[in-house]
């Protein structure tokens, strides 16, 4: 490419004197990097309890069959992340997921997942859970794969009716019921979540 053109491509780019002590710091991103592997950390500690709780406790083998999975992403609404799935159980026209997430900057939630036959299957039961939820957040979007609990896609469901939070379990292919912890308070989230995880395993008649 012609050095001219170069020259005339570099001159549309403008940094802030922010961004130009930012671009060289690079402690910053070491600081991140650490962050996020403390947080992977964190993760494997839930992971650990539920395993040892789905095996004590002799749940459905079909249900639990795909290990827990734990990845991480760089780009969710352009912030880092780190997800925990389990359990992970998806067919053909069926898809049941407990997801516990980290998200930079937000919170961490864990978030039960329905749709298909398993939405189906449990959405009586979540319905007859009105009460057991009223600190949770339901999905009221048709797109299933949005996380971040923004007014406009999610529902704090003591702030409905039981027949408005019926009417989302109703109107959608997909259940989703999520419960969100403040970061500042990371301390707390591996035993807060994995309760959040039980709560949801019972709510869907999995677990007494």
């Amino acid at each position: 490419m012609p050095l001219i053109i170069l020259v005339m491509e570099v001159s549309k780019i403008h940094l802030s004197s922010a961004e130009i002590e930012l671009i060289q710091n690079a402690e910053i991103i070491l600081t991140k990097n650490r962050v996020l592997e403390k947080m992977r950390v964190l993760l494997e500690q839930v992971q650990e309890k539920q395993i040892e709780f789905v095996s004590s406790n002799h749940l459905d083998k079909e249900m639990f069959k795909v290990s827990p999975k734990i990845s991480k992403g760089e780009n969710y609404l352009g912030l880092p992340y780190l997800i925990l799935d389990y359990p992970r159980f998806s067919s053909e026209n069926n898809f049941f997921f407990i997801r516990t997430m980290f998200w930079w900057g937000n919170f961490f939630s864990c978030t039960l997942h329905l749709s298909g036959n398993s939405k189906e299957k449990f959405n009586q039961k979540i319905k007859n859970s009105f009460f057991q939820l009223s600190h949770y957040f339901i999905s009221v979007s048709n797109d299933q794969w949005v996380h971040h609990l923004r007014e406009s896609v999610y529902r704090e469901i003591k702030s409905m009716t039981k027949n408005k939070c019926s009417e989302s379990c109703n109107n959608f292919n997909h259940i989703k019921i999520a419960g969100k912890h403040p970061l500042n308070e990371w301390q707390n989230a591996p035993s807060e979540l994995f309760e959040n995880w039980k709560l949801f395993l019972s709510v869907c008649g999995l677990i007494s």
